[in-house]
């Protein structure tokens, strides 16, 4: 009885040795896989892209400024946008935005506009290789706008005569060249032949529409003011462009002439006294040709001869008394009265 219970005790205490051995043998095994799971790679990071979009809602036309764009990041790149908001600021939509879109070249204004200067306008006028320096005029260049009358206009009677329309005027566009997109130069024209007879054959298709004897029209830079005169001369009369040089800025003194009268007039009392019509006001109210052509100088205008005048309003000349006679009768002797 003694045995039984000494070997059971043996086994009792052999049992309990086994079970602490076993745990011991597991904490490794714990600490190892803990290991592995510390030792895992992070997730990889997504490359993110700068993109100009609106702000808020842009309404077409609008200037744009720092509180109508900013930049947000993205997971994929948008072709042809914008990274940087110094590359929007300052231009102009040419349609409405809606809030959050992004910014792409074609959604701002380019072109001719953006050369122009605060009051100026683009005009076409149709121009000849005898009255354009013989088409050797480039986009960029300045001229002086001439403009000849013959005197047999029926809008005014003037005398023949040529002035000086606008001085230094900026060339904007001759024929399809243009500031943004010049005719090639001479080095580019013979690197283009050096080619071969096809790249020769391809660069003169390509550059028909360049050449300056194709051309057939200038786009000029004129002051708001000066729009209806040159639109007037050139329908009434014969224009010219004389080549100047770009350092010449030499310009006619316009104050020492008398301005020329505007069709409409100023509603009395609206105008302050000594105040001129500011530029877009003088071209609302319009120019007259017979006063562009005669400076509205009555000096100017040609009066018709005697036998043309009018003789409507005029009264009628008196005709001359009629005398009558009466014969007197003394004696031997006549005489004649006259009465």
């Amino acid at each position: 009885m003694n045995l039984t219970k000494i070997l059971a005790g043996l086994l009792l205490v052999l049992a309990i040795g086994l079970a602490i051995g076993a745990w011991m043998l597991s904490r490794p095994a714990d600490r190892a896989v803990a290991a592995v799971a510390t030792a895992a790679p992070p997730k990889e990071k997504v490359e993110q892209h700068a993109v100009v979009v609106a702000a808020k809602a842009i309404p077409a036309g609008q200037r744009l400024v720092a509180e109508d764009v900013k930049i947000v990041q993205l997971p994929a790149a948008v072709a042809s946008s914008f990274g940087s908001t110094d590359a929007v600021l300052g231009r102009t939509t040419v349609m409405a935005l809606p809030a959050e879109t992004p910014l792409f070249e074609q959604h701002l204004i380019q072109g001719l506009a953006l050369q122009l200067e605060n009051g100026q306008r683009a005009v076409s006028v149709a121009v000849k290789e005898p009255m354009a320096a013989g088409h050797h005029i480039r986009p960029g260049d300045f001229v002086d706008v001439f403009f000849t009358l013959d005197g047999k206009s029926d809008q005014a009677a003037v005398d023949t005569q040529t002035r000086l329309l606008l001085a230094r005027s900026r060339v904007l566009a001759y024929g399809a060249a243009s500031v943004e997109n010049p005719p090639p130069t001479a080095d580019q024209r013979k690197a283009q032949e050096q080619e071969g007879a096809a790249g020769v054959r391809r660069g003169a298709r390509d550059n028909q529409g360049t050449r300056g004897d194709n051309a057939n029209t200038a786009v000029l830079a004129v002051a708001l003011d000066d729009v209806q005169r040159l639109t007037l001369a050139e329908k009434y009369g014969q224009l010219t462009l004389a080549l100047r040089h770009p350092d010449d800025a030499s310009v006619p003194d316009a104050s020492l002439f008398a301005a020329l009268p505007t069709v409409l007039q100023p509603v009395a009392g609206r105008l302050p006294k000594g105040e001129q019509l500011q530029p877009a006001d003088r071209s609302y109210a319009g120019l007259s040709f017979k006063d562009l052509a005669s400076g509205a100088d009555a000096k100017n205008t040609r009066r018709p001869p005697p036998a043309m005048q009018s003789t409507a309003g005029r009264p009628a000349p008196t005709p001359p008394p009629r005398q009558q006679s009466v014969e007197l009768y003394q004696g031997s002797a006549v005489q004649t009265v006259s009465y």
